[in-house]
């Protein structure tokens, strides 16, 4: 899918036991998949079947009409809407002599397509060989089923262990690039540890990178594409009433998102894990918003992103409206207490997200009380510059400083460790 001229046909089998509604709109997405590879799809094929065909997936006389109409209007490739096994690949391939690609493939093509950072084109480089040595194992499978196994020896079989051994070394070098990559983000995540983290997920085309940019004034590549952003970039974030924030865009999930795919950005996706707060934006103009939402929660679980602070931000509220949309807003509000109605395109509802996040970091923060050596007036401007100081006293007899205080959970660890660290310092010199 090198050339951005593909003239291509897309294809799938609906199961006669599935919502054909479900299927179409699966249908629909893989369209967008398609244009957001830059190829022009000429014409959709859907079959519904109890079954596929084993050989073939789809039936021979669908076949044979596609093999037809692909001659007919120069097409070159076939985009199925499912995975294929290798020997379907390949019978569909001879038969109608195009080059057939199947979903997860067509997500892989777009991900090379969009990885810039070297991390990113590593991590979509690993999936893709992954995946490959899937199709391999596979296709291996296939032939000793249907040669014997015993008694086939031969350059098939040793092309193939030689195919597996190369991916194998490839994806250990990978995986090694890869680790030492994820060290480093680990080192800067640690430098910002005491700082309070938002992560931006939802599904891909959600508006994530649009209001990443008008939180943060940055000017990050958006377009109206799936997987337009790969990388995770995280920004510093200012609130009127709260300290300094930091806020991560991460990459957009999808419905049967390849496992491989998961696996392989999992370094990108330890923003995810780590944040404090999850900020989790949907496209509300979506048909289909709750499904969505779920494919969302799913990919999270695969994760193990677990017991996280969600605030589901429904965004695209310029492309909807009615008594559809009222009726809609009712339920959502309903199901997400706390949500926020936001059009990140035109900064509307953008002051109340800002609100939210607030009380977030209002409800994060505790209250202590601090006795703090006269000595340590560095780390009592660092408070005043940090926490909300409620009381403040010096006695003059001890020396100490009393501070009542609220604080973030992330910044009291560490003062108290200096208060400790001081103290016991001054302790082992006047013994």
């Amino acid at each position: 899918m090198q050339d951005r001229k593909d003239r291509v046909f897309l294809v799938g089998v609906h199961w006669s036991k599935d919502s054909r509604e479900h299927y179409n709109e699966s249908v629909n997405e893989l369209n967008h998949l398609a244009n957001t590879a830059e190829v022009e799809v000429i014409r959709t094929f859907i079959q519904t079947l109890k079954k596929p065909s084993t050989s073939t997936y789809i039936g021979k006389g669908k076949l044979q009409e596609i093999k037809s109409l692909a001659q007919k209007f120069k097409v070159n490739t076939l985009i199925f809407n499912n995975n294929l096994s290798p020997s379907q690949s390949r019978n569909i391939s001879d038969f109608t002599g195009c080059n057939v690609v199947d979903r997860t493939e067509l997500i892989l093509d777009i991900f090379a397509r969009h990885a810039r950072t070297r991390q990113s084109k590593l991590q979509v480089e690993l999936a893709q060989l992954e995946y490959a040595y899937t199709k391999l194992k596979r296709l291996w499978k296939h032939l000793s089923r249907i040669r014997g196994g015993i008694g086939f020896r031969g350059p098939g079989e040793t092309q193939i262990e030689v195919d597996r051994r190369g991916i194998h070394k490839k994806t250990a070098i990978l995986k090694k690039k890869l680790k030492s990559i994820e060290n480093t983000s680990l080192t800067k995540r640690k430098k910002r540890k005491d700082i309070i983290s938002i992560a931006l997920v939802g599904y891909t085309n959600a508006g994530k990178s649009t209001l990443f940019n008008k939180l943060t004034h940055e000017d990050r590549y958006t377009a109206d594409q799936l997987f337009a952003t790969l990388d995770a970039k995280t920004r510093s974030l200012s609130l009127e009433k709260t300290e300094k924030l930091v806020i991560t865009d991460t990459i957009g999930f999808i419905r049967k998102l390849p496992h491989k795919l998961v696996t392989s950005f999992h370094s990108t996706l330890l923003e995810v894990l780590e944040a404090d707060l999850l900020l989790h934006v949907v496209d509300v103009s979506h048909l289909n918003v709750l499904e969505l939402m779920d494919s969302v929660y799913e990919v999270l679980e695969e994760i193990k992103v677990e017991n996280k602070n969600i605030l589901v931000v429904f965004n695209k509220i310029d492309k909807v409206g009615g008594n559809h949309f009222l009726f809609l807003k009712k339920q959502l509000i309903i199901a997400y207490p706390d949500c926020v109605f936001i059009s990140a395109k035109y900064e509307k509802g953008l002051e109340e997200l800002s609100k939210k996040v607030e009380e977030f970091v209002v409800k994060s923060k505790v209250t202590v009380t601090l006795e703090i050596p006269a000595e340590l007036q560095n780390l009592v401007s660092f408070i005043h510059d940090n926490a909300e100081v409620i009381d403040d006293y010096y006695n003059t007899e001890s020396k100490v400083q009393s501070m009542k205080i609220k604080i973030t959970r992330q910044l009291l660890p560490n003062i108290k460790k200096q208060i400790e660290d001081f103290n016991l310092k001054k302790y082992i010199e006047e013994k």
